[in-house]
């Protein structure tokens, strides 16, 4: 083939590469109370089952509430994950990640629910300031609408699940994004301490 065609002969691809690229795209949809989701032209792709759901993202995976809870799924039904319900819904992205339950167990996962940081504490609070505050041997006191956490010991873990403080506080409070500090508390005494 002539070199000078070349180009025209990628340009003339490239449309069909991107198509092919693309994630599926599916939409929710309701029928007798319970939803499923349709492919673009229509086509039934999961059958109507989940009391919740909400439309696939960019990164082709849906949120749904059924009877495990909301979980993460692909275009073939299958559940990635057990996602941590936050404010009667899935929980919310902070920084990129949001928290997923396993085995009672909780970590983190991106957008196209890849499991980033496994699930090893007994609790985890949102990522801020590139950071979440964790905890062991905590539990989740409800008081009817609301829960808080009690008990157990916590330390720090950036977005990679590196331990930057270790799990040793008996509280510790939300970072200081102007100093980069956090307090600790640990047997009565309390210390600041300054993040890498």
């Amino acid at each position: 083939m002539d070199r000078k065609f070349m180009p025209l002969v990628i340009l003339a691809f490239l449309p069909l590469l991107v198509f092919c690229s693309k994630k599926l795209q599916l939409t929710a949809f309701e029928e007798n109370d319970v939803y499923g989701y349709k492919d673009q032209n229509g086509k039934v792709l999961i059958s109507p089952q989940y009391a919740l759901a909400h439309d696939f993202n960019e990164n082709g995976v849906g949120f749904s509430f059924g009877k495990d809870g909301w979980v993460c799924i692909d275009p073939q039904n299958k559940v990635l994950l057990n996602v941590f319900t936050f404010d009667n819904g899935p929980d919310y992205f902070s920084e990129g990640l949001a928290r997923f339950v396993e085995g009672s167990k909780f970590g983190f996962f991106d957008a196209s629910c890849k499991k980033v940081i496994p699930a090893n504490y007994d609790f985890a609070f949102p990522i801020q300031e590139g950071f979440s505050i964790v905890c062991n041997d905590c539990k989740s006191i409800s008081d009817g609408e609301h829960s808080t956490i009690e008990g157990g010991k916590y330390g720090l873990i950036d977005k990679t699940g590196k331990i930057v403080v270790q799990i040793e506080y008996d509280s510790l409070s939300e970072i200081d994004p102007e100093t980069k500090t956090l307090r600790g508390s640990k047997g009565g005494l309390k210390k600041e301490i300054r993040l890498p």
